[in-house]
């Protein structure tokens, strides 16, 4: 053999225990593959026997979801209106006050005018009775006076 027939056969060799080495490689890889498939097998068994629990579960929350959804809108518009009510009794109960205080403000005004005529009717019935008690100091004068003059012409 020659040279370079040698090196045909080697390399032959050398491919044919290549060959070997990646065959057994693959022998290998498939039984471990089987391996693998088993446990994946039985957590998928497991995950579908879950889902098919979980099933009834979500759609109970998803019926819950849309309740407190409709509720949560209805809450909404009770809110805003009973909102719109509170300003709007604000807003009333704002011009009442004005009007009250409106309402004192002229009974205030009322009550001075009406203590200042009291007061002028006080002082003009002090003045009146003073008057008069003078009056009748001098009407007791001159009733005095006339019964001394009434009684000296009768003595005469």
């Amino acid at each position: 053999m020659t040279t370079y027939e040698t090196m045909i056969v080697t390399a032959l060799a050398v491919l044919l225990v290549f060959a070997a080495g990646i065959f057994a490689s693959l022998l290998y890889a498939i039984r471990v593959l089987r391996q693998t498939m088993e446990p994946l097998d039985r957590v998928s068994g497991t995950v579908e026997s879950f889902s098919d629990r979980m099933e009834p579960v979500l759609r109970n929350i998803g019926r819950t979801s849309e309740q407190v959804h409709q509720i949560s809108t209805r809450l909404k518009g009770d809110a805003a209106r009973a909102s719109q009510t509170l300003e709007h009794a604000a807003e009333s109960t704002e011009r009442m006050i004005g009007l009250v205080e409106e309402r004192v403000t002229d009974v205030v005004a009322l009550a001075t005018v009406a203590q200042e005529e009291a007061e002028e009717a006080f002082l003009a019935t002090a003045s009146l009775v003073r008057s008069l008690r003078r009056g009748g100091d001098k009407v007791a004068a001159v009733k005095s006076v006339a019964r001394t003059l009434g009684n000296m012409g009768r003595d005469d």
